[in-house]
């Protein structure tokens, strides 16, 4: 699994917020690592499975939506004319059905590959092949690994607490029945949101 093409579409991207926002040179580690836990709590809200308390347990994997409101459903950027790309909201397909368990999940890749950049660990990337499933095999159990790394990141062995974050989340990307392929695919689609959104004045 090369992570190197994904560290280099979250360079371009925080780069241009650093850029837009003014934020060159402040320390942006504390709000990251912030940002990944709030978004971990996302996920594991759309997981469900340890709502002991509720009927419904069922992973969030598919919501309909209906026609994209980006596109009108026309699945072109531009309404009227199909000569022009593809709508970045619904790949063109013109309906959006969505993923929240997958998308929450690529909201926190997106997270711990931006503090990968503030860590220098991209040009470790290229050799990453760990993926870590707890040894009970247990969801929740695996998201408490996730959320010790997460909270060791601003420690004296940052790198080594990313490390094993990174293989954590990628080894629960396995135990949620998520391919490479989907998580990379969605990943892709979601940074064309976000840098449509710094456009946009988001």
């Amino acid at each position: 699994m090369n992570l190197a093409k994904l560290f280099e579409l979250q360079k371009e991207l925080d780069d241009r917020i650093i850029d837009k926002k003014g934020l060159k040179g402040q320390n942006l580690l504390p709000n990251k690592i912030l940002a990944l836990q709030v978004e971990l709590g996302e996920l594991a809200n759309e997981w469900r499975g340890f709502k002991h308390w509720s009927n419904d347990q069922t992973p969030r994997i598919r919501v309909e939506i209906g026609a994209c409101k980006q596109c009108a459903g026309t699945g072109k950027t531009v309404i009227g004319d199909p000569t022009t790309p593809d709508c970045w909201s619904c790949d063109g397909e013109g309906e959006e059905i969505k993923n929240p368990l997958l998308e929450e999940y690529v909201d926190c890749l997106h997270f711990i590959l931006s503090i990968g950049l503030e860590l220098d660990m991209e040009e470790w990337s290229p050799y990453f092949s760990k993926i870590i499933a707890s040894a009970e095999n247990e969801i929740t159990i695996q998201f408490q690994d996730i959320f010790r790394y997460t909270c060791l990141l601003r420690g004296k062995e940052r790198k080594l607490a990313w490390d094993r974050l990174a293989a954590h989340l990628l080894g629960l990307a396995d135990m949620l029945g998520f391919t490479w392929e989907d998580v990379e695919a969605v990943y892709i689609r979601k940074n064309r949101v976000n840098h449509f959104r710094q456009t946009e004045g988001y």
